[in-house]
């Protein structure tokens, strides 16, 4: 019985052929995956990122990686949390989020808290807890932890010693800290601090932001006081772009700071809480330009009792009640320096009423940017966000137990990739 044949396949036309009749054999185009990454994971992160945008990924995304300006469009809405774990996956894609330029675009703001482990609120649309890398450090060594501010995404962490090191009372560790890529950097110890004092704290800068500066006021006050006394020696300004402290020169008054919180900073200035040595019972604001380093007086409005500093839109501002009168006001400073240029943003009676009175007696609350006030209910173990403008709130469930040490020294920030070193002795 002869072999029996194979059937013949029709041949693929050579080029020259192609070339003859216009055809061309299609081919499957597909992006090559980053090196060091699986085809496994290639595809779950896909699945991650098409999920964020609606996408069906059987159907788009089967045969198909994505391109690298489609990721960049996913990445500039994504929240923080699967932002952070898709740099995990890839370092090509480590480096496109973690790139300035992209950062600068997506721009999110977001909400400190000084918990461990460290916890942050994502506050775009519906506020999203999520938890932060921490830097190295035994929470157990600590009593209180404070934020002095922020430049460009970097908190100025101040970490108060509350147990003695091998019967040693320790200094105030300062830690330059980026909560969205987790880097850190200690700053140097002063010769001329005093571990039996209390301290509160400032940051900021005064006309341009090369030479970027923290405040520390010395605690000499009675037990019984909770406050700083601002004198020639108490005061140490740390420059992180000389790396050192010194002590400025200029000086009017002397002032019982409260140390209840870090100073606001505004548009070159510093501002606490503060009363006259002299008048205990008059309440004031104390401002420092960072420029001149000078301290000055600001009056607070007649028959208005004082309950927080802030910022509104860049602006200082101030919460504050009227005598006998039930409400609450928001005021913005127009003009530095002047006691008449506060001008009334909002008047306004709260549904929280007792939420808003009692965060501020206890020191649970903090005033953001775009007018809410960030708030603290131990007794239900979650924030509130509270819309002084729409008399409404949000709720912000707690990711972890909040082992608040201290009073709420929670602070705005917005993402950057930009790296603690790179702000000292570098303007940026």
């Amino acid at each position: 019985m002869p072999p029996r044949k194979r059937p013949r396949t029709k041949r693929a036309p050579k080029k020259a052929e192609q070339e003859q009749d216009g055809s061309e054999t299609p081919k499957r185009v597909r992006e090559s995956r980053p090196r060091g990454m699986g085809k496994r994971a290639m595809i779950q992160a896909q699945k991650k990122a098409a999920q964020y945008q609606g996408v069906d990924y059987q159907s788009s995304m089967a045969d198909a990686y994505l391109s690298a300006q489609i990721l960049h469009q996913i990445f500039l809405q994504l929240p923080t949390k699967p932002l952070v774990q898709l740099k995990c996956l890839s370092k090509l894609w480590k480096r496109q989020i973690s790139d300035p330029n992209f950062m600068n675009l997506r721009s999110r703001p977001m909400i400190f808290l000084p918990n461990f482990p460290f916890l942050a609120i994502d506050n775009t649309g519906t506020p999203l807890m999520i938890k932060l890398s921490n830097p190295v450090i035994n929470p157990e060594r600590y009593r209180e932890i404070t934020v002095a501010g922020s430049f460009k995404g970097i908190l100025v962490l101040v970490l108060k010693y509350g147990i003695p090191v091998d019967h040693i009372l320790l200094e105030d560790d300062i830690v330059l800290y980026n909560p969205f890529s987790g880097e850190f950097k200690e700053l140097p110890h002063s010769r001329k601090f005093d571990p039996c004092n209390k301290y509160v704290y400032g940051f900021g800068y005064g006309t341009t932001a090369d030479d970027l500066k923290i405040v520390r006021l010395k605690d000499n006050s009675s037990g019984r006081v909770k406050s700083c006394e601002v004198d020639y020696k108490s005061c140490e300004v740390f420059s992180l772009k000389y790396m050192s402290w010194s002590r400025p020169s200029k000086f009017i008054g002397d002032y019982f700071v409260s140390n209840s919180y870090s100073g606001i900073f505004a548009n070159g200035f510093l501002y606490w809480n503060a009363m006259r040595t002299a008048h205990f019972r008059t309440p004031l604001i104390l401002a420092l330009d960072l420029k001149k380093m000078v301290f000055s007086e600001i009056e607070i409005p007649d028959r208005r009792s004082l309950i927080r500093l802030g910022t509104y839109k860049g602006r200082l501002c101030m919460l504050c009640s009227q005598v006998n009168v039930e409400g609450y006001e928001l005021r913005v400073m127009n003009e530095h320096g002047f006691g008449k240029s506060w001008s009334t943003v909002l008047s306004f009676k709260s549904s929280l009423s007792m939420l808003i009175s009692y965060a501020s007696c206890v020191g649970r609350m903090c005033i953001l940017d775009d007018g809410k006030l960030l708030m603290w209910q131990p007794s239900e173990q979650q924030f509130v966000i509270y819309d002084m403008f729409k008399d409404s709130h949000m709720v912000v469930k707690l990711l972890t137990d909040f082992d608040q040490k201290g009073r709420l020294h929670s602070l705005e920030y917005v993402e950057s990739s930009v790296s603690p070193s790179d702000i000292c002795s570098v303007s940026i």
